[in-house]
C-alpha cells in the first residue's frame, strides 16, 4: 500500500491525544540523551529518519525518558516512533502490540485503532491479507467519529475490495477517499499520498472497463509524478496506462508503455507485484502478435516473480494456463507437469486468502449489524477448519489427478501413434472384402445376388459412396432390386449392415486421400466430413474413430509432422 497508511496515519496519531501506561524495557536506553526535551529528541528522530541508527537511537531516548517521567501518551508515541522508523516488518508487529497493550490498560480507544491500523498495513505489505483485514477490521470499532482515521480505513479495504475483484464496490470508495485528499488539501500536504489516491483511482477505473476515465487519471498522475519529481509513481503511472491501451486493443502503444516501464527498471524503481502485471500484459501483447515464443518467455518471468515474492494476483492466472497448453504442445512433459503444479499452488493461495476474504468482508464490513459477535466467531473458526480441510484434500486430490491424468494421456499417446503408424503402412484395396457364403442359404436366387454383387462393385468404384443422405431404399431403387434383398447380400456378402458398409467404405477412402493429397489435408474436419458424405462432423469422427481407434484431428496432425 507503498507510503499511504505509514504517513497518513503518523499525522492523525500525532494529533491525537493519548492516555496514561506502564514501563516497559527498551534497548535504547542512553543516558546523555535522556536530559534533551522531548521536543529536541523529537526534531532530532525526524530529522534522522533516513539513517536508521541515529532515528532509532533518539526515539529509544523518547521512549525511556516517557517512562521515567511516567507519561503515558509519549510513550505510545515513543513505540510510534521505533515502529514508523524500523524496516524489518516482525519488528515493527511487536512495536504495534506494545501501542495496542498500552492502549487496551487504559481505554485508550484512539491509540488502540492506531494500533490496529498500523499493524493492519504492515500485514498488508507482508501480502497477508487475511490478518491485514483482522486487524483494520478491528481498528475499525475504534474509528467510529474520527474522519481522518476512518478515511485511511475505508481506502485500505476498497484496496482489498480491488484485490477480490469487487472492483465496483472499491470504486466507489475511492471516489469518496479521492474526494476526502482534495478537500483535505493532501496534495500540499503529502504528495506521496496523494499520488496514491491517484493511482488507486485511475486503476479502479481501468478494471470496470472507464477506460476513457482511468485515461484522464492516469494522464493526471503522469503529471502530478513529473511535477514532484516522483520517479516511482511515474512509472506507476505509464504501465497502468499500458494496461489500459492493452484492454483498448491499442496493442502498439500498450506495448509501447510496458516496454518503457520495463526498459528503466534497471534501479528497481518498480515493486515486484506491478512486475507481475508488466510481464504479464506484455506477454499478452506479443500473444496477440503471434510471438509465442517471446509471450513464453514473458509468462516465466511472471511465474518467477510469483515464486519469488509469493505475490498472488489473481488476473495473472492464465499465464499458468497458457504455459501448460504451450508446453503440452511441445511434448515436454517436464515442463507442463512444472505449470501445472504451480496452478495448483496459485489455486491454494486464492482458495485461501481471497475466499476468506469475500467472506469476512462481506460479513463483517458490509453487513455488520445482521450478525452478532459470538455468531460471527464461531462460523469463523468453523469456516477455516472448513477451508482448510476442504482446500487440503481438493489440492491432494487435484496432484493425484493430475499426476494419473498425465499417465493416462501419454498411454493413449503412444496407443494413437502405433494406431497411426499401422494405418500409414497399411496398404488399402479402397472397398470392403467379400465373404463367401452359398447364396440359396440366405433364400436368395443366384442371378439376383450376383446382380446385386456387381452393382455394389461399380458403386464401389465409382465413389458413389461420397453421396449424402444416401438410403438403402434409394439404393435399391438404382440396382433394380427391393431393399429386403440388398440389406441381406449386404449384411451376408459384407459383413456388416448397410450403415456400417457406408461408413467403412468412406472412411477407408478418406485414410488414402488424405494421406496422398496435401491439399486435402489443410482442409478443416467439418469441411472433410462434409467431403465425404457426412452430415456432421461429431457422426465422421466416431466412424472415424471406430475404423482405426485414432481421431481424424490426430490422424491429420501427424500426417502433417511425417
Amino acid at each position: 500500500m507503498k507510503k499511504l497508511i505509514q504517513l497518513l496515519s503518523i499525522i492523525v496519531f500525532f494529533f491525537t491525544i493519548f492516555g496514561v501506561a506502564q514501563n516497559e524495557g527498551n534497548p535504547f536506553i542512553n543516558d546523555s540523551l535522556i536530559t534533551k526535551t522531548f521536543e529536541e529528541l523529537q526534531g532530532l528522530a525526524i530529522a534522522n529518519r533516513d539513517n536508521f541508527d541515529k532515528s532509532t537511537m533518539y526515539a529509544g531516548a523518547f521512549l525511556e525518558k516517557s517512562k521515567i517521567e511516567k507519561d503515558t501518551s509519549r510513550i505510545i508515541k515513543g513505540f510510534t516512533f521505533l515502529m514508523y522508523f524500523n524496516d524489518e516488518s516482525n519488528l515493527k508487529i511487536n512495536y504495534c502490540d506494545s501501542i495496542i497493550r498500552v492502549a487496551r490498560k487504559i481505554n485508550d480507544n484512539e491509540s488502540l485503532g492506531f494500533g490496529y491500523l498500523q499493524k493492519g498495513a504492515i500485514y498488508f505489505e507482508k501480502r497477508a491479507f487475511d490478518k491485514a483485514l483482522d486487524n483494520y477490521l478491528e481498528a475499525k470499532k475504534y474509528a467510529k467519529n474520527k474522519s481522518k482515521a476512518n478515511f485511511i480505513l475505508d481506502y485500505d479495504i476498497g484496496v482489498l475490495k480491488s484485490l477480490l475483484g469487487e472492483d465496483e464496490e472499491a470504486l466507489s470508495i475511492f471516489k469518496k477517499s479521492w474526494e476526502f485528499v482534495n478537500k483535505e488539501n493532501y496534495r500540499e500536504l503529502d504528495n506521496d499520498n496523494y499520488l496514491t489516491m491517484l493511482f488507486a483511482l485511475a486503476d479502479n477505473y481501468n478494471r470496470v472497463k472507464k477506460h476513457d476515465s482511468a485515461s484522464v487519471f492516469n494522464s493526471l498522475g503522469i503529471k502530478e509524478s513529473l511535477l514532484a519529481n516522483n520517479v516511482k509513481e511515474y512509472y506507476h503511472f505509464v504501465l497502468n496506462e499500458g494496461v489500459n491501451q492493452y484492454y483498448l486493443k491499442n496493442y502498439t502503444r500498450a506495448y509501447d508503455s510496458i516496454t518503457k516501464v520495463l526498459n528503466n527498471n534497471n534501479k528497481n524503481i518498480i515493486t515486484k507485484p506491478n512486475l507481475i502485471i508488466a510481464q504479464y500484459y506484455l506477454g499478452e501483447i506479443l500473444l496477440k502478435n503471434n510471438k509465442i515464443d517471446s509471450a513464453v518467455f514473458c509468462f516465466k518471468n511472471v511465474d518467477s516473480l510469483i515464486t519469488e515474492t509469493n505475490a498472488i494476483i489473481p488476473e495473472t492466472r492464465q499465464t499458468y494456463e497458457l504455459l501448460i497448453n504451450y508446453y503440452k504442445e511441445k511434448e515436454d512433459s517436464k515442463n507442463q507437469l512444472k505449470y501445472i503444479k504451480n496452478l495448483l499452488k496459485f489455486d491454494s493461495v486464492l482458495n485461501k486468502d481471497y475466499k476468506y476474504l469475500s467472506k469476512k468482508i462481506n460479513q463483517k464490513y458490509d453487513t455488520p449489524r445482521l450478525i452478532k459477535e459470538k455468531e460471527n466467531i464461531i462460523f469463523e473458526l468453523e469456516d477455516k477448519n472448513k477451508v482448510f480441510s476442504g482446500g487440503l484434500l481438493l489440492t491432494s486430490l487435484l496432484l493425484a489427478l493430475s499426476f494419473f491424468g498425465l499417465i493416462y494421456y501419454y498411454r493413449r499417446q503412444s496407443k494413437f501413434k502405433k494406431r497411426f503408424e499401422s494405418l500409414i503402412n497399411k496398404e488399402s484395396d479402397n472397398k470392403i472384402k467379400q465373404v463367401e457364403y452359398n447364396a440359396e442359404s440366405i433364400g436368395i436366387s443366384d442371378e439376383i445376388v450376383s446382380g446385386i454383387l456387381d452393382s455394389l462393385k461399380e458403386f464401389e468404384i465409382n465413389k458413389q459412396f461420397l453421396k449424402s443422405n444416401i438410403t438403402i431404399g434409394d439404393l435399391s431403387k438404382d440396382f433394380k432390386t427391393n431393399s429386403k434383398y440388398l440389406s441381406k447380400v449386404i449384411n451376408t456378402f459384407k459383413g456388416r449392415n448397410f450403415s456400417f458398409y457406408i461408413n467403412e467404405l468412406r472412411i477407408e477412402y478418406v485414410i488414402e486421400k488424405l494421406k496422398s493429397d496435401r491439399k486435402f489435408r489443410r482442409y478443416t474436419v467439418r469441411a472433410i466430413s462434409s467431403e465425404i458424405g457426412f452430415n456432421t462432423t461429431e457422426a465422421f469422427s466416431k466412424a472415424f474413430h471406430k475404423k482405426t481407434g485414432i481421431y481424424p484431428s490426430y490422424f491429420i496432425k501427424r500426417l502433417e509432422k511425417t
